[in-house]
């Protein structure tokens, strides 16, 4: 996606290489997250690392996971945790570090947050959040979460107040502090109406109106079929599974099986295909990976024409037909050059396969971060994780394109509350430290939904009948006062002086 930058997006690159500020860079579906980072990453003249929660959001942007640069297991205790920072102290690895990228920032837990932040102290020597290193922390925290097993709840529940970032004891401390900025130019989708749907769902702001002209895309199951070109979105991994066998066994022929390469470190859950990758003429697929001539991006679709015994021929939809052969990932991992005096990425492993998967059907977690034309949505018996509706909703460029398995409701939307309100309390809290004007959409107990111009004063804890509760108070520019709203009854906040 080549994009023109705004204002915005201009400043946080600024930020990201001009100052050693921290930088929460965020932004809806679709505001160009991803192709700012790679237009960093590309030009910057600072020593970075570049790090991600798993495997493939890593590969996505050319980078290492967390627990693989720092290697630390899945779990690690803090006694495990310190042996092996005290084993790294004084490496250049890490003490000539300007940066560190963490993208996907919404999938990293509190805990390992804090993992990071002990490490690096440990190995810099310095007492400062992350020994003095730049941490610049990109995502959504609108769409998916950190994954937190069974087992784990209960230790989350006693420990912090939430498995994200945010709730890690460097940030809830205020000894770690950052800039906030968030994106708002989306370029994914121009329909306004679809938008303002889009901005209902992701903040939970939804009336009956809303669902009932969002289900008019719902579809009789018996009178329809996945047509070509269109992508089935699931929440569930065996629903995934079974449509694209399914409709890989209906087409004529034997399948042809592409069998990829492992060599060095590198794990098969997280590769972006399978290793054994059986194919047919007609199949549907999806690329999964960006091409470097720009003929295609990670997430266009197509159908196979021919194949042959090590490569095989794509028509993209809407595009031109394409031959594609196997295309290699790089497993890296940081090491520092005392002759450059830079740290650079040395190849650790690879894996080498077809850049395609079947692509009739596919989980919402996998298609994070991907736009498609026509997507079908099965949502059936509701989310089971924050951002999953919004997620899939938001991969499509216009309403008309959606069709939905069910009709979406309460149930169909999840939102966690102190994602709402943490990113509220820091939209507030940027206004207010540059003095500037603000428009709320509110819901007050007398009306039920309003739009005030205010001046924001201050944002935060507060009583009210001997019971805390976040607040904000601000001058109200209709009612001439100063007035005092509730954080969780105020839905949106735009800054009027950006």
């Amino acid at each position: 996606m080549e994009l023109t930058f705004d204002k915005k997006a201009l400043e946080a690159l600024y930020l990201m290489e001009k100052t050693s500020n921290n930088l929460f860079l965020t932004g809806k579906a679709g505001t160009g997250k991803s192709t700012l980072l790679r237009q960093f990453i590309a030009h910057t003249q600072k020593n970075i690392a570049v790090l991600a929660p798993t495997g493939v959001a890593a590969l996505n942007v050319w980078g290492s996971t967390i627990h693989s640069f720092f290697q630390i297991p899945p779990v690690v205790t803090e006694k495990t945790l310190k042996k092996e920072a005290k084993s790294q102290i004084g490496n250049p690895k890490f003490t000539e570090l300007d940066a560190i990228v963490i993208d996907e920032i919404s999938m990293v837990r509190a805990d390992l947050f804090d993992h990071i932040n002990r490490y690096l102290q440990i190995v810099c020597k310095n007492k400062k959040p992350f020994g003095g290193i730049q941490m610049l922390l990109i995502g959504d925290l609108y769409q998916l979460p950190p994954v937190v097993r069974r087992d784990e709840a209960e230790f989350f529940r006693q420990t912090y107040a939430s498995p994200y970032f945010f709730s890690s004891n460097v940030v809830t401390s205020g000894k770690f502090t950052f800039t906030f900025l968030e994106l708002e130019t989306v370029y994914r989708q121009q329909d306004q109406l679809f938008l303002s749907f889009l901005n209902a769902i992701r903040t939970k702001n939804l009336t009956t109106t809303t669902f009932d002209q969002l289900n008019q895309q719902v579809v009789r199951t018996d009178d329809w079929e996945i047509a070509p070109w269109e992508m089935y979105l699931a929440g569930k991994n065996d629903v995934v599974d079974r449509i694209n066998l399914q409709k890989l066994e209906e087409l004529p022929g034997e399948a042809q099986l592409f069998l990829g390469s492992l060599d060095g470190v590198m794990r098969e859950h997280s590769l972006p295909t399978e290793t054994e990758l059986w194919l047919k003429v007609w199949a549907q697929v999806m690329f999964v990976v960006n091409d470097p001539k720009g003929r295609w991006v990670n997430g266009t679709l197509g159908v196979i024409t021919d194949m042959k015994h090590k490569s095989l021929t794509v028509q993209i939809f809407g595009g031109e037909e394409v031959q594609v052969t196997p295309h290699i990932w790089k497993v890296s991992q940081y090491v520092y050059d005392e002759e450059k005096k830079k740290l650079e990425a040395e190849e650790i492993g690879s894996f080498s396969q077809i850049p395609l998967r079947l692509a009739w059907a596919c989980t919402i977690h996998k298609s994070q971060g991907k736009t498609f034309d026509h997507v079908i949505i099965d949502l059936q018996g509701g989310a089971f994780a924050h951002g999953q509706a919004y997620v899939a909703l938001s991969r499509c460029k216009t309403l008309k394109w959606i069709k939905l398995i069910a009709p979406l409701d309460e149930d169909s939307v999840i939102l966690d509350s102190s994602v709402a309100d943490f990113i509220l309390m820091q939209k507030l809290q940027t206004i207010i430290a540059l003095q500037q004007e603000a428009e709320i959409l509110y819901r007050s107990p007398q009306w039920p939904l309003e739009r005030r111009k205010i001046t924001p004063l201050f944002v935060g804890e507060m009583q009210y009948a001997g019971q805390n509760y976040l607040g904000l108070k601000a001058f109200c520019h209709a009612e001439g006062q100063e007035l005092l709203f509730s954080l969780r009854r105020i839905l949106e906040v735009f800054s009027l002086d950006f």
